[in-house]
């Protein structure tokens, strides 16, 4: 399950680290290049520094930057349908949106220390009505990857609800790894296989 997130969430990552110091712009688009612009500054001097495998420096930055960026909300809905009703019936959203963000960040920190100072080129964004696409395209040595943002804009900016990398989307990755447990499972059980405890 996390081999494919690890490979989206470092790229998601190169997009996404400085985002929380902005101000709202008015365009996905302006949002989108805003969080890209002292990136490779940030992971530079975290990498020089060593900070990029210190585990709890790698959690303070992800929760700074990277978590209050994402509508969680929306995010959830898609990874645990069609069971979400459930969990809202059974009061269990908090415990639902930690277990995603848990394995976000699980993720995330793998990724973090992948990092090797890719470059971003920022395409125009497509109005879908109640929300935008951005896509980004990636360089790297060898070739490239585009990623596609899907954002919603609320009263205080710009948020981040889904996206894929090269096609694959992580909401439905996500979804299609708990599918024999949503199916089948208790709610503690669904909201459990989202975040498995690392095997002894």
């Amino acid at each position: 399950m996390y081999q494919p997130l690890v490979r989206v969430s470092i790229l998601f990552l190169v997009l996404l680290f400085s985002l929380g110091a902005r101000a709202a712009p008015d365009e996905a688009k302006d949002f989108v290049v805003a969080l890209t612009r002292d990136l490779e500054t940030a992971l530079m001097t975290a990498r020089e520094q060593g900070l990029l495998e210190n585990q709890q420096h790698l959690d303070d930055l992800i929760d700074e930057h990277i978590l209050p960026n994402i509508d969680r909300e929306t995010l959830c809905k898609q990874v645990f349908r069609p069971r979400w009703e459930d969990i809202v019936a059974q009061g269990k959203t908090d415990d639902a949106y930690d277990a995603v963000l848990a394995s976000l960040k699980r993720t995330y920190r793998l990724a973090l220390a992948a990092y090797n100072g890719q470059q971003i080129e920022v395409s125009d964004s497509i109005d879908k009505g109640s929300y935008s696409i951005v896509r980004t395209r990636v360089h790297t040595r060898e070739n490239g990857h585009n990623i596609d943002l899907a954002l919603r804009r609320f009263d205080d900016g710009w948020r981040i609800f889904d996206l894929s990398v090269d096609g694959v989307v992580v909401t439905k990755t996500l979804n299609g790894s708990i599918q024999r447990v949503l199916q089948a499972g208790d709610i503690d059980a669904v909201i459990n296989a989202i975040n498995p405890p690392p095997a002894p």
